[in-house]
């Protein structure tokens, strides 16, 4: 057996990389030449992966590791820097862009007379229903407990010579975080129920002298592990665990940075807080509540509208499936309208000669109109089998929820493997008329969710062609059985065959080079850390393959090292629509595989998940592919790329023409995708 020379990867850590994209998010909310209210928008996103970061990335594992202390220094310096960039985005720039155009978000302004009778009315008719006052004592032996997400303002008070403290929680999880007030001539005032509940605090103390009040916020670790997936009920013991992320270890714990040292040893103390696990922050918390931010002039200070695009081939009188027996469609979301996968549904629902229905469900829209055409099919008499994926983080109630009402409507519904995740997206629709037997399948990069095909960038496949229907009825028969019965052929389908190909199909670009032909890989996914998929990749740069890649997430693999990566360019475009979609594409000695696929080059999807990847055969869908490939890679405007320290490089030359992709993007698929 041939020795393995390729050199040992110089791994950049999971966490970095992620916080690396994050500081893309907050560059674009600094980028002036974007609305003001997209900068906001992109604050509000900022803020919410944030939170995310410290629900799911950092645990007790990183923060009580011996071995990891220099890791989570980097990461905690990192944390304070973008904390610090964000707040003098937000106090230095977005506030005075906003009073700029006449709108006055209070903040430690004095508050008009006016705006004072309104907010004081607001406070004792409505928010004062909501707020919830606990004593605080660290004698007392009780256990004080915050909740996970939630927002607590803590106060020092005085009572003749007697000081205490207590907290009160702002409640923003039952009203709107940021309220309109009266307007005054040409301008609009906004304040927060933040400021509101400070400002009429006095109501609640009354007698008492309130001597300094700061927020506060605990993060909870939402992770869970079930240690054996295999006997007893799965979905009883996902519920169970569901419930118990609420009241997950701390963290951490957010406190504003003014707070004496005095009031933050006592939160220590009394919420058991540990040293590691306190982080300084501003005045306020939980900034993704900018995401229903007013704005007074909309539609002004935010993005054109870009409407989705009608698909022509879909527009003619015939249904859906007629058009898919034909040929093959392949349709760009956000970009086209989503309406054509409602429509698929809706119309295998009523068409009486669709007899059967199988569809694999990760996280659906909790409206969603996909379920609730699967209802209709099964009450119009027809087999609807749909595979549902509990496990899926965050969505696991909503999950269960249509889960349970689409078993009510007669569906037979399939719950999570042991030990696998379902992320494929697929779908598999049999017509049956007479003698004839037809099956048509749609597959995609994204999920069966209309709410997020609105901002995410993926691909949806329509197709009646057997060389992917036949290979999909053996996933949908695996799911079902558990078996491995039969080959799959067309499609690489993780758990079956989807690593080993693309380690082949690399394999083949380093011969393919070696032997003087041309070669080269591009790939494009969401994050990229699986320790053979990257072995293989720098193998193929050690031979000269061309390699380029854009991960938007986390990447474990640093380009342009010598001898390692140098061939290996990594690019990131984060832009009005996230960028979602995952594309395989390989030279293969002139006769170009591309594949479009549910799964990331990261471990969990290739090794622990059910995912597919699909080939597109026809010329004229890869010439399009190729070009929006081009596009992508041309960006001259939100394209950063990463060097070999792992930092974002706008590399945004004024003398050059702009070129910003997703804008180039629509405009090609609106000229009916024709390549010129």
């Amino acid at each position: 057996m041939k020795e393995n020379k390729t050199p040992s990867p110089e791994i950049f850590p999971a966490e970095l990389s992620w916080l690396s994209f994050n500081n893309c998010v907050l560059q674009e909310a600094a980028d002036k030449s974007n609305p003001l209210y997209e900068r906001i928008k992109f604050l509000a996103i900022h803020s919410s992966n944030l939170d995310e970061f410290y629900r799911v990335k950092v645990n007790k594992l990183l923060l009580k590791s011996d071995s990891k202390k220099d890791l989570l220094k980097k990461i905690n310096a990192e944390i304070i820097r973008q904390q610090l960039a964000f707040g003098k985005i937000w106090k230095n720039e977005i506030l005075k862009e906003l009073q700029n155009n006449g709108i006055v978000y209070y903040e430690n302004q004095t508050i008009e007379t006016l705006h004072l009778e309104e907010i004081e009315s607001y406070f004792k008719t409505t928010i004062l229903s909501y707020i919830q006052l606990v004593y605080l004592s660290e004698d007392s032996g009780k256990e004080y407990f915050l909740n996970n997400r939630q927002l607590y303002l803590l106060i020092k008070l005085k009572e003749g010579n007697t000081e205490r403290y207590c907290y009160v929680n702002i409640p923003s999880d039952k009203l709107s975080r940021y309220i309109s007030l009266s307007k005054i001539g040409d301008e609009n005032f906004i304040i927060s129920l933040d400021t509101i509940i400070k400002k009429c605090l006095p109501y609640i103390f009354t007698g008492q002298e309130i001597l300094g009040v700061y927020s506060i916020k605990i993060n909870r670790d939402e992770n869970y592990f079930i240690d054996d997936e295999t006997s007893g009920n799965l979905v009883v013991k996902i519920k169970k665990k569901i419930e118990e992320r609420k009241t997950g270890s701390s963290t951490r714990f957010l406190y504003d940075l003014n707070m004496p040292p005095e009031m933050v040893d006592f939160c220590k103390k009394v919420f058991q807080i540990e040293e590691n696990e306190m982080v300084e922050g501003g005045t306020h918390h939980n900034f993704f509540d900018l995401f229903k931010f007013p704005n007074p002039k909309y539609p002004a200070l935010q993005n054109e509208p870009y409407s989705p695009l009608k698909y022509p081939y879909f527009e003619n009188k015939k249904s859906v499936f007629e058009n898919i027996e034909e040929s093959n469609h392949l349709l760009h979301f956000p970009y086209h309208s989503y309406h054509y996968v409602l429509q698929l549904f809706n119309e295998a629902a009523v068409n009486k000669d669709i007899v059967d229905i199988k569809v694999t469900l990760y996280r659906i829209s909790s409206q969603s109109l996909i379920a609730n055409a699967l209802i209709s099919a099964a009450k119009n008499g027809k087999k609807v089998t749909v595979f549902v994926e509990v496990k899926a983080r965050f969505d696991e109630n909503n999950n269960l929820f249509w889960a349970n009402e689409m078993k009510k409507a007669g569906i037979t519904i399939m719950y999570s493997l042991p030990n696998l995740k379902v992320h494929a997206k697929a779908a598999l629709f049999t017509y049956k008329r007479k003698s004839k037997t037809k099956t048509y399948a749609y597959l995609s990069t994204g999920n069966f969710n209309e709410s997020t095909a609105g901002i995410y960038s993926d691909f949806g496949f329509f197709t009646s062609d057997t060389k992917y229907t036949d290979d999909l009825k053996q996933v949908f028969k695996f799911l079902k059985t558990k078996e491995k019965k039969s080959s799959i052929n067309h499609l690489w389908v993780a758990g079956f065959n989807l690593k080993e190909n693309i380690l082949q199909q690399i394999d083949l670009e380093i011969e393919n080079k070696k032997n003087g032909r041309d070669a080269s890989i591009f790939i494009k996914a969401n994050g990229l850390d699986e320790k053979e998929i990257i072995e293989k990749l720098v193998e193929a740069n050690n031979a000269g393959v061309e390699i380029v890649l854009i991960i938007r997430g986390i990447y474990t693999l640093l380009p342009g090292i010598k001898g390692y990566s140098e061939n290996i360019k990594i690019y990131r475009i984060v832009d009005m629509f996230l960028e979602h979609s995952r594309i395989y594409k390989f030279h293969n000695n002139g006769d170009e595989k591309i594949y479009l696929a549910s799964a990331d080059m990261l471990s969990r999807n290739l090794s622990r998940r059910i995912e597919i990847a699909f080939p597109i055969f026809d010329e004229a869908l890869k010439k399009q592919l190729n070009k929006i490939i081009e596009l992508q890679v041309e960006d001259n405007t939100k394209k950063r790329t990463i060097n070999r320290k792992g930092e974002n490089i706008i590399e945004n030359k004024e003398a050059a023409l702009p070129k910003r992709s997703q804008i180039e993007i629509y405009n090609f698929l609106k000229n009916n995708g024709s390549i010129s």
